[in-house]
């Protein structure tokens, strides 16, 4: 073979070989051929489980308050005090605080100025409005088996809810604890949706027990030989049992009482 043909031939092979050397170095390990591509290793493993079923699925209670009349920023309050307590799930013995679940009205954490009940008196306040979201939660948990355990009513009667019904909230004085009493967990769903608020406690299976609220009103004479005063009232807030339709138990909630005012005394 002449010279140059050799030196040819041998600077092919050459260049094959380097070829082949370079498509092995460019392609992946065996071993990573087995695994999915990086956009699919990076899913969760939750997030490729399939759905859980409802855990929640019975309705056991729910309650109702309007909005109408809201300023927009008390209807602002009572979405925020909504949301903090939207999905919160309570255990067989668990105590709800409103107040820890909620935490603090202030301006720092987007509560605004809005008229609330003071001493019997109207004024703005930060966060104006939170004890209806409070009321409407107090009324509902009733009627799907919690119990009250701490409970204070405003200092006057007020208009979105009946008498006897309402729940007072006041930071680091008042609040309202409910007490789940049945056997097993339930979940809140509280929202705002057009003039209303509604407020729904779930459960993990219907109850046998179901619930209705009744009250009793008696009125306070004033003081005799006073002229402007305004009687006073006695509420008596029961809740039926039910079983099957028929009434098991009636039990007494709590009584509120709202004193006579004081008037004016006649002079003969």
């Amino acid at each position: 073979m002449p010279a140059s043909a050799f030196v040819a031939a041998l600077m092919l092979c050459l260049l094959a070989q380097h070829a082949r050397a370079g498509e092995f170095a460019a392609s992946p390990p065996r071993d990573s051929l087995s695994r999915p591509a990086d956009a699919d290793s990076s899913m969760s493993a939750e997030e490729n489980a399939p759905p859980e079923p409802e855990a929640f699925p019975v309705v056991l209670g729910s309650f109702t308050t309007t909005l109408i009349g809201s300023r927009a920023a008390r209807t602002a309050n009572i979405r925020l005090a909504a949301q903090a307590l939207d999905g919160r799930v309570i255990a067989p013995g668990e105590v709800l605080s409103f107040n820890a679940i909620v935490g603090d009205r202030s301006i720092a954490r987007g509560y605004q100025s809005a008229p609330v009940i003071l001493h019997e008196e109207r004024q703005l306040q930060t966060g104006g409005g939170v004890c209806q979201v409070a009321s409407t939660l107090f009324v509902a948990g009733l009627l799907s088996g919690l119990s009250s355990v701490e409970r204070y009513r405003h200092s006057s009667p007020i208009d979105y809810i009946p008498l006897g019904e309402d729940a007072t909230i006041v930071w680091g004085a008042k609040d309202l604890k409910m007490r789940n009493d049945l056997a097993q967990r339930v979940r809140l769903r509280v929202s705002v949706l057009g003039n209303t608020l509604s407020v729904a406690i779930d459960g993990e299976e219907p109850s046998r027990i179901g619930y209705e609220l009744a009250t009793e009103e008696r009125e306070l004479p004033a003081d005799p030989g006073t002229e402007g005063a305004v009687p006073g009232r006695e509420i008596e807030l029961y809740r039926v049992h039910r079983d099957k339709g028929a009434t098991t138990v009636r039990e007494l909630v709590h009584r509120d009482v709202y004193p006579p005012s004081i008037g004016r005394r006649s002079e003969h």
